[in-house]
Order: structure tokens, then sequence, then C-alpha cells
């Protein structure tokens, strides 16, 4: 979701509350999964209401400061999220040759296969370097992981990721950060 534009208080934090309702009633639908052992600010991060990804985030997604992390779980193909996400970073494309050019660029990276745990559960993944972040996809009980590190994030080595049992923190800390960019925390 992305929010533009103005809105008066009691508009955007309505419309705030019907996302988080939407949120709390597909958790159900696939697990969320956090990284272990992480500091700093952790939130919801993206949530399509399609049902084909939610994420957490782990860093402050509002600044350019410090390292983010979002670990995302989709019933889809990671190796085609994980490309998307890499598109975002490289500029999106505006005309099919560019499209193709970036499809591309991203299969000749070079691939490194990386064991982490999920749930402490050994877990194979294809990981993906780049200058100051990785990318890496895999699955994991049926269902699609990918981990989008950005700014200089913690080596994907160390990676530990563990399922969320309880949405309302992400929520909760999601809503202070909005508070806190809209000038109201």
């Amino acid at each position: 979701m992305e929010f533009a534009g103005y809105l008066p208080p009691d508009e955007f934090w309505a419309m705030n509350d019907r996302m988080d309702e939407e949120v709390r009633s597909g958790a159900h639908r696939f697990p969320l999964f956090s990284m272990e052992d992480q500091e700093g600010p952790v939130m919801l991060g993206s949530w399509q209401l399609d049902g084909s990804e939610g994420s957490v985030s782990h860093g402050d997604g509002f600044s350019q400061a410090g390292p983010l992390v979002e670990v995302i779980t989709t019933p889809q193909d990671p190796r085609g999220l994980a490309r998307n996400r890499w598109r975002a970073s490289a500029g999106i494309p505006h005309t099919l040759e560019e499209l193709q050019r970036q499809d591309a660029a991203f299969d000749a990276l070079i691939a490194e296969r990386l064991t982490i745990t999920v749930d402490g559960t050994p877990t194979d993944v294809t990981l993906w370097r780049g200058l100051n972040s990785w990318l890496a996809a895999g699955t994991f009980g049926g269902f699609g992981i990918v981990i989008n590190a950005q700014r200089n994030p913690p080596p994907p080595e160390a990676l530990r990721l563990s399922r969320v049992s309880d949405v309302e923190p992400l929520l909760q800390a999601r809503r202070a950060a909005l508070k806190a960019i809209r000038g109201e925390a």
C-alpha cells in the first residue's frame, strides 16, 4: 500500500483501521516471518489485499538511514518476486526492451546457494549479492520467502527466521511510525 497526498486525521486513521482489519483477517492465509536477534524497528511491511504477499520490515523504511531488510512471504514463485524487487532498485522499465534487458541482467547475476534457518529448520535459498545489498529467495512450508536486504544489511549467512505468532505488534509498530511521520506522535 502506498500513501500519497493528504487526508485529514480521521479519514487517514479510518483507512488504516480498515487496512489493519484486512491484515488481521488475512494473516491466517500464509505465515509471516521475522529475523531473530535483530535490533531496531520491526513492523508490518507490504501487504497485498489479493493475498499475493505480506512482509515484515526490519529497519526504518520511512528514511534512508540504516539497514532495511524486508522478509516477504508469498504463495507465488519466490524467484519472480526477487526479480521484481531487484527491478525496483534497478529502475522501473518503461519499454518492453528495457524490461527484457533487465530480465537478462537479473538472469546474469551470480547466484549462490545458501542455507538459512527458518523456524529451526535448515532451508536452502538462492542468494544474489549486490554492492551494499543482497536478495535471497527460497521456499518453506509450501510458501515462497524472499529477503530483500538493503543499505548495508547484516550478512545473509547469519540469517535466522522465525514465524510471527501475533501480527498485532507489527500493526502497532507501523501505526506508531505513521503517527511520527504525520507529526501526530
